[in-house]
């Protein structure tokens, strides 16, 4: 080859190598949020849609009540075992992502369990309720936070009812 011909081959070959190297230096952009800067708290509206999505087709039943708190139900038999106080895998796995939810940190809590439909008395039923604030606790939730409570004193209700209140401050917020 001769030195004319290597000329156009070295300037294409020496602009490539530029432009490389320009795009190397270039500041990538992003979509994250700056440092230091924490994405924005989800409401527990965007928190029962979320909850919601996954739950569809199960029996969970989640609402938003008037006064801007989060209920949640599950039926007695995916809950507990008759006559125990040990939460199923079943009410676990709304426990955990409820526990482990932002919007609910900070939040207060209410915890209503049935009885036994057969059982008379409210012993059950709020060992059930404790059993479910326990395992809200374990995963996270602010034990000073929760109020628990016996339903239906006769067993009648065939449901445990979790309902979370926004803390003040994200309240506040809205």
């Amino acid at each position: 080859m001769t030195r004319d011909s290597l000329s156009p081959l070295l300037v294409a070959v020496l602009f490539g190598v530029a432009t490389c190297l320009g795009a190397c230096s270039t500041t990538p952009t992003s979509t994250a949020p700056a440092k230091g800067t924490a994405a924005p708290r989800p409401t527990l509206a965007q928190e029962r849609q979320r909850l919601g999505d996954l739950f569809q087709g199960t029996p969970v039943t989640l609402a938003m009540d008037g006064d801007g708190s989060l209920r949640a139900e599950v039926p007695l038999k995916f809950s507990f075992d008759a006559g125990r106080a040990v939460v199923k895998p079943p009410l676990g796995a709304l426990l955990d992502r409820l526990a482990g939810s932002p919007a609910t940190r900070g939040g207060s809590w209410v915890v209503a369990a049935p009885g036994d439909p057969k059982s008379k008395g409210s012993t059950l039923a709020l060992e059930r309720a404790a059993s479910t604030r326990d395992y809200l606790v374990s995963r996270g939730a602010d034990p000073l936070r929760f109020s628990v409570s016996a339903m239906g004193g006769g067993g009648d209700v065939a449901l445990i009812r979790i309902v979370v209140k926004a803390s003040a401050a994200a309240a506040a917020a809205r």
